[in-house]
């Protein structure tokens, strides 16, 4: 998949999204992921990305408009880079050990950022 949109209601996009509870709309990073196979287009708001063994993640998930009937939205982790021409690409990750270290990583990440907050 590649990201081909993304907007942000911050002047400032960094590399590297941060976590946290005081997070503010402001501080969302929206993006369309185009799935490069069969065309459908995935809006998203990235929560975080990091570094794990070599490889970049990013973690996000589908995002709706609060409409009062939604159900809670379920985290994606995938693995990120940039192309030659500097477009990020994004895949899934399929090993699921892979998966459950790259959770724990996010987890600890997003637990320290509360403790951090407090």
């Amino acid at each position: 998949m590649k990201r081909t949109n993304t907007s942000s209601n911050s002047d400032k996009k960094p590399e590297h999204h941060q976590i946290g509870r005081k997070r503010s709309i402001e501080d969302d990073v929206l993006a369309v992921l185009i799935d490069e196979r069969s065309g459908r287009e995935y809006y998203v708001s990235m929560l975080d990305s990091f570094p794990y063994k070599g490889r970049s993640y990013s973690v996000m998930y589908n995002y709706e408009p609060d409409d009062g009937y939604r159900r809670d939205p379920e985290i994606v982790i995938m693995r990120s880079w940039r192309d030659a021409n500097g477009e990020q690409l994004f895949s899934s990750v399929r090993d699921r050990k892979e998966l459950d270290a790259v959770f724990e990583v996010f987890f600890s990440r997003y637990a320290e950022s509360i403790t951090s907050d407090s």
